[in-house]
């Protein structure tokens, strides 16, 4: 049984956090860009993408991250990740994406400038 995916979002001083849960992949990546796409948007310096409650990410996943990195550096902003549980991260560290990819541990961390 697939997990419902969920995006929330909260603004907090300094940026933008938003949250993921269950599973990131073909079918629900859109709503993840959708709010990263607001996101970058916005005048908010920083957006943070948490991880801590994603249970899957395949590579579709993967690639919304980058083209977030991407999209960040052309908008002179800043993205960070909380780090995921082990899957995910050994998805990112197995690919190189977590080398390219600022990470932390929480989000709080990211608004204090890491």
């Amino acid at each position: 049984m697939q997990s419902q995916f969920r995006v929330d979002v909260r603004h907090e001083p300094g940026g933008t956090v938003i949250a993921v849960s269950g599973e990131l992949d073909l079918a629900s990546s859109p709503a993840l860009e959708e709010e990263l796409d607001r996101a970058f948007g916005s005048d908010e310096p920083v957006v943070i993408l948490d991880l801590r409650q994603l249970e899957f990410m395949d590579s579709t996943g993967l690639s919304v991250l980058i083209r977030a990195h991407q999209t960040a550096e052309d908008a002179d902003r800043r993205l960070w990740l909380v780090k995921g549980p082990p899957q995910v991260q050994r998805l990112l560290t197995l690919t190189g994406v977590g080398e390219r990819l600022a990470v932390v541990d929480t989000p709080e961390d990211a608004l204090s400038g890491g």
